[in-house]
């Protein structure tokens, strides 16, 4: 399956929209392919609209390659908790809740700054707020987090 393809495919089906092509991805659980389109937008997307869009995407990748196996498909929003994975979305996610993995520990709290190099988290350390400043080149992982 030409992942490319279908990346053109739907970037051409939400171009002038508000939504964003956040991922595709091939998985296969089983003996099936899933094909999975994950979409987003700045405000929450809902099943809705995530369901029209599917509709508008199936019959296009039909007309790609014939020669794909049978494949599910799968429209989808990234979710909630969505790994934050380059600059702008990290700028996008200001004054957001966060979840950071790094070598030595894990943060969670609102992120306050991006800068070239770093990033500013404002932490919950046992009743105090304080500021964390975390180089980019620690970070393993980094995502939304919904806070409980």
């Amino acid at each position: 399956m030409d992942l490319e393809k279908v990346k053109e495919l739907v970037l051409g089906v939400i171009e002038n929209t508000p939504y964003i092509l956040y991922d595709v991805k091939e998985d296969k659980v089983g003996n099936d392919v899933i094909l999975q389109i994950f979409i987003d937008k700045d405000e929450a997307i809902t099943i809705d609209e995530l369901a029209v869009l599917n509709e508008k995407i199936t019959p296009l990748l039909d007309q790609i390659d014939s020669s794909w196996p049978p494949y599910l498909l799968e429209v989808s929003s990234p979710g909630a908790e969505k790994e934050l994975r380059n600059f702008e979305e990290l700028k996008k996610a200001l004054n957001k809740y966060v979840h950071i993995e790094v070598e030595n520990g894990i943060y969670e709290g609102y992120l306050e700054e991006v800068n070239a190099d770093s990033i500013v988290v404002k932490i919950n350390i046992k009743g105090r707020i304080k500021k964390q400043k975390i180089n980019f080149n620690d970070i393993n992982f980094m995502r939304l987090a919904v806070k409980i």
